[in-house]
């Protein structure tokens, strides 16, 4: 999860939400985007593996629409 979170992150233009990333995973993994109850699973998953990494140092967040929080590969 963190690898496949990473990489799209790395891939992206502009900073991604946790929802953002999943719903990038699902397409990638050829997974049903309609799902809401699969994504918000996997929005939850993506959002621990991001907190990890952000402990970490690899990431960094901010505040971003709503709720969500913004996340960028840290430079």
């Amino acid at each position: 999860m963190t690898r496949a979170a990473l990489s799209i992150l790395q891939q992206a233009i502009e900073p991604q939400t946790a929802r953002d990333i999943a719903l990038e995973m699902l397409i990638t993994r050829a997974l049903n985007k309609d799902d809401q109850k699969l994504l918000a699973l996997m929005t939850k998953r993506v959002g621990v593996a991001l907190r990890r990494q952000r402990q970490n140092g690899t990431v960094c967040s901010a505040n971003g629409p709503g709720q969500f929080m913004i996340w960028e590969i840290a430079r």
